[in-house]
């Protein structure tokens, strides 16, 4: 009954498939070839044998497909593990592995079949085969079962007297039946039954048999006499066809039967198993057939060499591939020592291949050049395997593959000499690199010290004038308060420098940065000009932070300017602070590490950057603008005191749309602590009585030149 019920359920699901493969491109294949066989599957894949035991113990599989050689595990292994707990289930292998020896002792062990990678075409019919073969088998069993059954039924029957029981008396032709008689006619019980009636009910065919077979019994002296014996079919009242089996002792006297005693059963099931097993041996037997014409196929067809060679080391047998791959005819190289074909530096190890195959034991890939017909020589892999006193050898031609490992490896040489050329080019390039970086940063600070020089000179040439007219007017000291400007302008320059390589000197307190950019805001007008709104996002509640006081305003006043620049004609700048509590790894260098910070952000309305010159904003004297417009060292001044700080950078941008830049700076633990702001005021500009266009960068150049002019 379970294997019925097991047979109804896989007829309604689809085939489940437990796959042993440790390579998932071959199940990937292995999987496509199964869908070109229009096969309804589930493929369920394990790679060792922890797996494989609980995928067999876990759920209805309905067949096994297995690799030969696994790295931790083998497929031998797999078939003995499915043999002691699913014996039932069909097992395949598909394996790369070649050999006719391998395919035998797999199939010994009890595979139901053996295919190989490279022949995948044929694994949808080798598992439809299998599969069918497991539901002929359970239906051998079946039957089996059944006329067992059958046969206990039998023997309770006798045991319980549930046998027909009949008597027949020649001489009159009288019949009698007991109840169980007249049931397995078909007909109601009656006192007696003519034998004419009785006989009329046997089936047709069988009618004559049953005569004579009886007639045979009734006489003395004959082989069949005494004892009558027979199955025929009989029509019951009811129309049903039925097998009846009979058995009886005649009786004699005076030479003549007197009486025919016997009894009668109901063989019905027993003589339909007996024709369904009959006819399940004949399917066996057309499978069997198949199958060793396939095998029959695959010796003639396969393009590997085959053969069978004797312990004495003759060749007893050979495939086609032996004309194919190496000119020989079978008569020609059959009874000829494998030896005489062996390259002679490498018979040395044939010699000892074919003592080890004496040993018992196998030979696995070994490589040896083959006599072509020609002249020639062959490149073979071998791999043999004894089997009572033969050696069946498998030998696969590599000629074409050495071939193209050397071409390869000539391939590989070339590359490692391109490889190491272009390494030298990139090594070239990167120093090149390098010292345009170095040419750019030596150019921006020379300008700019040029400026600072000529604003100190030229103060000082207008001091030594003053001196030697007389006496140090107003306006003179007003030139030493320039020179002043101008060396504080080169000690911040220097500040810079060394800002972005941090390596400044910072005193770092606690600030409320609401209340720095509160007192920044005329300052920040003032420097952008009205042309540029400015408005803030201040949190309610802000964390002190610990910075320098000094510094935080240069980073507000530098992100602020560089805002402006990045707007053409006005635009909107907004500067922001909050809390933050950074959960988070950073992903990039200038990003802040876990942790709580007070974030000043500085946003604008203006081009934005491309992700291009995003990627390299922070990097030192990387610039957008022109040549003598700027070092540079903006956004790296940013970076280095973020991260000197204890704090890091985050830049948002998109071009076209804006820029924001938050600077991550270090909760203070204690009360905010504010320091005075400083007043800035430029000097006052004079005018001439003429118009005089002066260009410069400089404002203190241009000042300079202007008091020249005058």
């Amino acid at each position: 009954m379970r294997d019925d019920v097991h047979d109804a359920q896989v007829e309604q699901r689809d085939v489940h498939i437990l796959l042993l493969e440790d390579c998932e491109l071959d199940a990937e294949l292995l999987a496509a070839h199964l869908a070109k066989a229009d096969l309804r599957f589930t493929m369920e894949r394990v790679a060792n044998r922890r797996d494989f035991v609980a995928a067999l113990n876990g759920g209805p599989v309905d067949i096994i497909i297995a690799d030969y050689s696994l790295p931790d595990f083998d497929g031998l292994s797999a078939l003995a593990i499915a043999g002691t707990l699913q014996p039932d289930i069909p097992f395949i292998f598909v394996s790369g592995v070649v050999g006719e020896d391998f395919a035998t002792n797999a199939l010994k062990r009890g595979a139901t079949d053996y295919v190989l990678k490279r022949n995948l075409a044929r694994v949808g019919t080798a598992v439809m085969r299998a599969l069918e073969q497991a539901r002929v088998r359970v239906t051998q069993l079946q039957t089996e079962e059944a006329l067992r059954q059958s046969e206990i039924s039998s023997r309770l029957s006798i045991e319980a007297a549930q046998l027909g029981l009949w008597e027949y008396y020649p001489a009159t032709q009288e019949l009698k039946w007991d109840l169980r008689c007249w049931a397995l006619f078909g007909l109601k019980p009656e006192e007696q039954i003519p034998f004419d009636r009785a006989i009329a009910a046997i089936h047709a065919e069988d009618r004559p048999r049953v005569m004579a077979r009886l007639e045979r019994s009734l006489q003395p002296g004959t082989p069949e006499s005494d004892t009558y014996i027979d199955e025929f079919r009989v029509i019951t009242a009811q129309g049903e066809e039925r097998w009846l089996s009979s058995r009886g002792q005649a009786r004699f006297a005076g030479g003549q039967c007197t009486l025919l005693v016997g009894v009668m059963r109901d063989v019905t099931d027993e003589h339909h198993a007996r024709d369904g097993l009959r006819r399940l041996a004949d399917e066996l037997e057309a499978k069997v057939a198949q199958r060793t014409a396939e095998r029959d196929r695959i010796w003639r067809l396969s393009p590997d060499l085959f053969a069978s060679i004797g312990s004495d080391g003759r060749l007893r047998s050979v495939n086609p591939a032996w004309t194919t791959a190496l000119g020989y005819e079978k008569d020609s190289v059959v009874g000829q020592l494998l030896l005489d074909l062996v390259h002679p530096d490498e018979r040395p190890g044939a010699v000892k291949a074919l003592a080890r195959l004496n040993t018992g034991l196998a030979v696995e890939r070994f490589e040896k050049r083959i006599r072509h017909r020609d002249g020639g020589w062959r490149w073979i892999s071998w791999t043999m395997a004894p089997d009572e006193g033969v050696f069946y050898a498998v030998g696969r031609d590599t000629t074409a593959e050495r071939s193209a490992l050397i071409a390869l490896g000539e391939r590989n040489r070339e590359l490692a000499a391109e490889i190491e050329e272009r390494e030298r080019i990139e090594e070239a390039l990167r120093q090149m690199q390098r010292l345009e970086a170095v040419g750019q940063l030596t150019s921006g600070v020379a300008h700019d010290f040029n400026n600072l020089l000529t604003v100190i000179l030229g103060n000082v040439g207008f001091i030594e004038r003053a001196v030697k007219e007389g006496g140090l007017p107003p306006r003179t000291l007003e030139r030493l308060g320039h020179m002043r400007a101008a060396a504080e302008r080169g000690a911040k320059l220097t500040a810079q420098m060394l800002a972005f390589s941090r390596r400044q000197k910072l005193a770092p307190k606690r600030v409320n940065l609401n209340e720095t950019v509160n007192g920044m805001q005329q300052l920040l007008q003032s420097t952008l000009a009205g042309s540029v709104r400015i408005e803030t996002a201040l949190q309610s509640g802000l964390w002190p932070a610990l910075v320098d006081p000094t510094q935080i305003e240069l980073i507000i006043l530098n992100l602020a300017i560089n805002a402006r620049n990045a707007m053409e004609v006005g635009g909107t700048l907004t500067i922001s602070t909050s809390n933050a509590n950074v959960r988070t790894m950073p992903t990039r260098s200038e990003e802040p590490a876990p942790g709580r910070y007070v974030v000043l952000s500085v946003s604008d309305t203006g081009a934005g950057m491309s992700p291009e010159v995003l990627a390299k904003a922070f990097e030192p004297f990387f610039t957008t603008k022109e040549i003598g417009k700027g070092s540079g060292l903006g956004l790296a001044q940013v970076y280095g005191f973020a991260k000197q700080s204890g704090g890091g950078v985050r830049i948002e941008s998109k071009f076209g749309h804006g820029t924001r830049v938050e600077v991550f700076l270090p909760r203070a633990d204690a009360d905010v602590q504010v320091e005075e702001e400083t007043d800035h005021r430029m000097p006052q500009a004079t005018s001439a009585g003429c118009t005089i266009l002066l260009i410069d960068d400089d404002p203190d150049v241009r000042e300079i030149a202007t008091a020249m002019l005058e």
